[in-house]
């Protein structure tokens, strides 16, 4: 693949459920040493950030969390990245402040329908379980991280003690889109590793003429188990 490393762009990453900005230690480094300028803001209630989660952090939280990023640094021409449940953050955030974003990229992600929720997309068993979960209040626990795909031992310890439960709410709270502008591009990259979860986005995003698409041969944490090719489709999408 040829990459253009000539013109920089503004990335704001984010994580997926359960993750804060550390998992991008590997990426967001890569990108800046390319000349692109990177920003990661954890979600509240997740990373260090933990302990700010309450009860009623939800969806909404976490969108207004990367708005307020944004236009507090005084961003603009954003390429917002979107990993896993940060897909749905995105989307939001896309909604509210369209003027702002020249690129959105979902990384093996969700990429919701208006008035969806996270748990609509779920197998039916898992979305009983954390219905339990939630008619409690509680938060919900990470998922084991062999669910991810194979991940080397090194990883899954820096990985494992990181992990925070995820504030129930987050899963719950449809997410209200509209039609982007046309000067804003979606790129989606699809892990097409053990594991797989995303196909049924990637198999519907490909037919779509205003979506550009790609495949990495990688595990769901491919920003840690794949860095390299994970920035270049990064940069190539972008």
């Amino acid at each position: 693949m040829v990459v253009n490393f000539c013109v920089p762009n503004t990335y704001v990453l984010i994580a997926g459920a359960w993750h804060g900005v550390w998992v991008w230690r590997d990426v967001a480094p890569g990108l800046r040493a390319l000349g692109h300028a990177v920003s990661a803001p954890t979600l509240t209630g997740l990373g260090e950030r933990h302990h700010n989660g309450t009860e009623d952090t939800n969806l909404s939280t976490h969108i207004e969390d990367v708005v307020a990023h944004i236009t507090m640094e005084g961003l603009q021409s954003v390429t917002l990245v979107g990993w896993s449940y940060g897909g749905m953050v995105i989307t939001g955030v896309a909604a509210m402040i369209p003027d702002k974003i020249k690129s959105l990229i979902y990384l093996d992600a969700f990429v919701p329908e208006d008035g969806k929720a996270l748990v609509d997309y779920l197998p039916p068993e898992r979305k009983a379980h954390y219905d339990l979960i939630a008619a409690e209040g509680n938060p919900i626990p990470p998922l084991p991280l062999a669910s991810f795909g194979p991940i080397d031992p090194a990883l899954v310890e820096f990985v494992a003690p990181r992990l925070t439960n995820q504030p129930w709410r987050t899963f719950y709270e449809p997410v209200r889109t509209w039609h982007l502008p046309s000067n804003i591009t979606v790129g989606y990259v699809y892990c097409s590793g053990p594991e797989a979860r995303f196909t049924a986005f990637y198999e519907k995003l490909k037919k779509d003429s205003h979506v550009r698409t790609a495949i990495i041969d990688a595990s769901h944490l491919c920003m840690l188990t794949a860095p390299s090719e994970t920035m270049q489709l990064l940069v190539h999408l972008g």
